[in-house]
């Protein structure tokens, strides 16, 4: 990220739904179906969006709206998630830092979209993320993004199983 980058937060605020806020303006949530559940709901404006894994192994996600799946993720041989829409956009959520403290979502170019920052909170026991990015982010990829952050970490830690 460059010097003029902007920011975002989500914020969880019950273990199981997450808001992205900029400044005062909620942009949209992310709510799993119970709190150990890859099921989720997204809801950006008007516009809701249902994750569920599929597979055998709950090894791939879809995401659908009315339906029809309009992207899917996927754990990658190289250890990041990548988020395929329907369209033929591709992006790659990577784990960096030490312990895998920065999560990166970067384009099918290699470009740096993202960064997510987590806070992981004691008292709740839950994480809550700083964005920051160069250019305008859609509300709907950056929450995709928090999804694919959270699912990485729950299937490195184990904690689901």
């Amino acid at each position: 990220m460059n010097q003029t980058s902007y920011k975002m937060d989500i914020q969880c605020t019950d273990k199981k739904t997450f808001e992205l806020i900029k400044g005062s303006q909620k942009l949209g949530k992310l709510t799993y179906e119970s709190l150990f559940s890859f099921k989720a709901h997204l809801q950006v404006e008007n516009n809701t969006y249902k994750i569920a894994p599929k597979g055998l192994f709950s090894t791939q996600i879809s995401v659908s709206q009315n339906d029809t799946e309009i992207a899917s993720m996927k754990i990658t041989f190289h250890g990041g998630i990548a988020l395929t829409f329907a369209n033929g956009k591709e992006f790659i959520l990577k784990a960096k830092g030490v312990f895998h403290a920065n999560y990166i979502l970067e384009d099918e170019n290699q470009q740096q979209l993202l960064v997510l920052h987590p806070d992981f909170k004691w008292t709740k026991l839950s994480y809550n993320y700083s964005v920051s990015y160069d250019q305008p982010q859609d509300p709907l990829l950056v929450l995709l993004t928090t999804y694919a952050a959270n699912y990485y970490i729950a299937v490195m830690s184990s904690s689901i199983y």
